[in-house]
């Protein structure tokens, strides 16, 4: 009988909304620290593409979470996209301390970025988003 369980795909997420002691840049509004991708290992039908957990720390005062992938696959090289906004409400968890976010993604090779999202005007530091990259095969 096979379980469900998690895979690691890959942790390369390092932000750069955490500066040294001493920097001019103001430290708010800030990104989570690290972006963790994980392959939800599961029995899937034929052709039923595979599930990503996405997950990360909550960062204080974010009400939303923009979280962007790039990537290709082996057919075409063809440069896709696709952006969620992760709220409480499409969450696949949203506690006091992490979130967590599901989605179903083909093979292919993906980056990844996440970016914390403050107040009506959608307030964030793009410039420094957490980041993650992983081959789906």
């Amino acid at each position: 009988m096979m379980r469900a369980g998690l895979l690691l795909l890959a942790l390369s997420g390092s932000v750069g909304a955490q500066q040294p002691k001493g920097s001019a840049r103001p430290t708010s509004p800030k990104n989570p620290a690290a972006l963790q991708a994980t392959q939800r290992l599961e029995v899937r039908r034929p052709g039923v593409a595979p599930k990503v957990r996405f997950s990360w720390e909550r960062v204080a005062g974010a009400e939303e979470y923009v979280l962007t992938g790039r990537w290709t696959d082996a057919r075409s090289w063809t440069l896709r996209s696709q952006e969620f906004r992760i709220t409480p409400n499409n969450a696949t968890r949203w506690g006091d301390d992490s979130v967590a976010f599901d989605v179903a993604l083909a093979e292919g090779s993906y980056s990844w970025q996440l970016v914390a999202v403050f107040g009506a005007n959608d307030a964030g530091d793009y410039a420094h988003p957490a980041r993650t990259s992983f081959d789906i095969r």
